[in-house]
């Protein structure tokens, strides 16, 4: 495996977690239009008009979080495959490194203080991280 194609495999987790919050923040704005604004109780109406939007936005912000909960199973799936995958390096630096950075989203700066190196180093094992992990990733 190339190293771009390692980055992308490693890059799936916060790709998934992108189009996890956009969906959240798309189902957000739908809801606030359902707020006490969207719903008029003085006008005693049963049934609803042409032109109530409110069923229609409640269905689509149904719609969007099942999608979001679906997204978020298989970034579930994606953090264990590549978890497990990260756990196959034989250096303990790169496995955390890679972990702490693709999988829990920590700054590289915080991961140089977590493995006691400078971050330049730190970036170094990084990319032989994604080299050894590409190698790895064939052999499988």
């Amino acid at each position: 495996m190339g190293l771009q194609d390692t980055y992308n495999y490693l890059m799936r987790i916060r790709k998934k977690e992108y189009a996890i919050k956009r969906k959240q923040l798309r189902c957000e704005e739908l809801r606030s239009c359902l707020g006490a604004g969207a719903i008029q109780y003085d006008k005693d109406r049963v049934q609803t008009s042409p032109t109530d939007k409110v069923s229609e936005i409640i269905g689509k912000v149904v719609d969007l979080e099942e999608q979001i909960e679906q997204l978020k199973q298989e970034k579930a799936l994606l953090i264990i495959e590549i978890g497990d995958a990260i756990e196959l390096l034989p250096d303990d630096n790169e496995k955390t490194v890679l972990a702490e950075f693709y999988i829990g989203w920590v700054p590289m700066a915080q991961v140089a203080k977590i493995i006691n190196y400078s971050v330049r180093r730190t970036y170094y094992f990084r990319k032989q991280g994604v080299l050894h992990l590409g190698m790895v990733l064939e052999d499988i």
